[in-house]
């Protein structure tokens, strides 16, 4: 058994490169949730709560930047035929570059009239912050996306690991002799710096330099011109309630949330990276309409990832009051009932979440793009129209039922490439209403704790 497992992790096949690279971004991913944990743990302590509620839309709106001008460069890199091409991916390279000079003078630009928005004066600062980063995010190196074109992640997860424990030093060390969300800022700025400089040096591959050909051009246009949108609507799926929450709530109350999401999310977030770096080059290299092994391959895989994340929501619904009030302070005990409502409110979700990659992987950004407008504006309606009525907790509740409503729309517009998995979605809907229920019965006053939240 053990020669087995040796064989498959040390082949260079399709097969071994996704089981170690399943591996390695489960490890990095836990890596970097616990440094993320220690460090909240730590700064927690020495910080206010305000802070972190700052520090989350200050991320929101980072997040945003990158999300809403995202034209495809990493997909077509992974999927294209010329993705190891010098010339092809020096043009990926200068767009990225260019497209960071633009997100930087959008965010100078954008910075006075956010802070007014919010009444926070110090917030027109912190975007210069902001400023700098995307400009810094923009100057990363195509190896990055090449060793993910090849499911090569060792050095990725190793080289992110190592940027995040020197971020995480820099916010300590400041936080220590400097009570101020800049602390946070600039620990920010490190981590995105420090990874722009070294994936030029730490990574295999071809060096970048500025080079723009028309032929690599026309290629990116027609497969990013979808996806520019669909990224912006993604952060919307992801985000959007978030950003209506950061003006509903106190700064402090978006703080205790952004702690429970901080948790509530790890499953969710480790299975869209496992679907980005795994499902996704797995959707290329083997679709599931080409043979019965393929999809058999991919159902194996999507069981497995499922099951453990929806298993772990589960768990953390279970501690979720015990676990802050161990880990934090008093203060931030608000957190514990909010941790415990988004557990549930994510569980429904990861039944599809795979599923609209498979129109990416198969070329047809148009009909990804239309799914995800479709998707987007039903999940920031619910979530208006819950906040507006019933407050957190309706805001919380939209993103489940937002999930159920655009299930049967993906398995239509994935049926002709073969790509749904009756057995895979019967068998986590039913746990998903068995494992809710038991979470929302062992903590029964949680949802009007939540309601009480602003």
């Amino acid at each position: 058994m053990l020669t087995f497992v040796r064989t498959k992790l040390k082949g260079d096949g399709i097969g071994a490169r996704v089981i170690r690279g399943s591996a390695l971004t489960f490890f990095g991913f836990g890596a970097s949730q616990f440094f993320r944990l220690g460090s909240n743990l730590i700064l927690t302590r020495l910080l206010f709560p305000e802070a972190f509620g700052l520090l989350a839309i200050v991320n929101l709106y980072l997040t945003g930047l990158q999300m809403l001008s995202d034209i495809g460069l990493t997909s077509i890199i992974v999927r294209s035929k010329r993705g190891e091409d010098p010339v092809f991916l020096d043009t990926c390279w200068t767009l990225q570059v260019i497209r960071g000079l633009i997100l930087a003078g959008i965010t100078i630009a954008i910075a006075q009239p956010l802070s007014e928005f919010y009444e926070e004066p110090i917030l027109n600062e912190l975007m210069y912050g902001v400023a700098f980063s995307v400009f810094v995010m923009g100057l990363r190196s195509t190896r990055l996306w090449t060793a993910q074109r090849n499911i090569l992640l060792g050095r990725i997860t190793f080289l992110e690991l190592g940027c995040q424990l020197l971020s995480i030093c820099v916010m300590i060390g400041l936080a220590l002799v400097w009570e101020s969300v800049w602390a946070l800022m600039l620990g920010v700025i490190v981590a995105h710096a420090s990874k722009a400089i070294l994936s030029h040096f730490v990574l295999p591959g071809h060096a970048n330099r500025f080079r723009l050909e028309r032929a690599a051009l026309i290629e990116q246009f027609h497969f990013g011109k979808y996806l520019f949108l669909s990224s912006g609507l993604g952060f919307l799926l992801d985000s959007g309630d978030r950003v209506l929450l950061s003006k509903y709530l106190s700064l402090s109350s978006m703080g205790f949330y952004n702690i429970a999401f901080f948790f509530a999310s790890v499953p969710t977030l480790l299975m869209g990276r496992f679907v980005q770096q795994v499902i996704f080059p797995l959707y290329s290299a083997r679709p599931p309409g080409a043979s019965s092994e393929n999809r058999t391959a991919i159902s194996k895989t999507r069981f497995a990832l499922t099951g453990s994340m929806l298993s772990a929501l589960f768990a953390l619904g279970l501690i979720g009051l015990w676990l802050i009030s161990f880990l934090y302070t008093d203060e931030y005990q608000a957190a514990g009932p909010i941790l415990v409502a988004l557990t549930v409110s994510q569980m429904p979700s990861l039944i599809i979440q795979g599923y609209p990659i498979l129109l990416v992987a198969e070329g047809k950004t148009g009909i990804f793009t239309a799914f995800q407008v479709f998707r987007a504006t039903l999940q920031l309606t619910l979530t208006a129209l819950g906040l507006v009525h019933y407050g957190l907790v309706g805001a919380i509740a939209a993103r489940p039922l937002a999930a159920v409503l655009t299930y049967p729309v993906i398995v239509f517009l994935i049926r002709r490439y073969r790509g749904q998995d009756i057995l895979h979605d019967v068998v986590f809907a039913v746990l998903t209403v068995l494992f809710s229920a038991i979470v929302i019965w062992l903590n029964g006053d949680v949802m009007s704790l939540v309601a009480a939240i602003k």
